[in-house]
């Protein structure tokens, strides 16, 4: 019984941890366009602006995104609720996994991963499992600071 209580808990944690990272990633490039459409028309005034159309993009997407992994992160380890850290990395990296998988597969240019995209893959994982790590010395440290009765 105990073994099936922990797998629901675990589906339920990767498919939470990884819909909500995938709904705020779709909002967010959602106001991505909007911002795109309004940056494209203040550089067509100033033509200085397209040389740093790419560098814009990295600043201020990849920060982004690693945030919203972290955040996913975070959720997966407190709805799985699990102590151990082997198993709170795996969730993690699971959910990591699949959406940075999902959001690289739909962003390859012919078919073929490149080194930017292998970088943010790895970058977007390790901020997946950073955030469940941290959920986990949080869970450690207040059961540390709390006194026993």
């Amino acid at each position: 019984m105990v073994s099936l209580i922990t797998s629901v808990k675990t589906i339920k944690a990767i498919v939470a941890g990884s819909f909500f990272i995938f709904i705020v990633l779709l909002i967010l490039q959602l106001a991505y366009v909007f911002i795109a459409v309004g940056y494209h028309s203040l550089a067509a005034d100033f033509p200085f602006l397209h040389n740093i159309t790419g560098i814009f993009r990295y600043l201020i997407g990849l920060p982004v995104v690693l945030a919203v992994m972290f955040i996913g992160g975070y959720i997966t380890a407190d709805i799985s609720d699990s102590r151990e850290k082997i198993i709170t990395v795996l969730h993690c990296f699971l959910v990591g996994f699949l959406t940075a998988g999902g959001m690289m597969y739909s962003a390859m240019d012919n078919s073929e991963l490149t080194i930017t995209g292998i970088v943010v893959t790895v970058l977007a994982i390790a901020a997946c499992i950073a955030g469940g790590l941290y959920w986990l010395r949080n869970m450690t440290d207040s059961m540390l600071s709390t006194p026993v009765e």
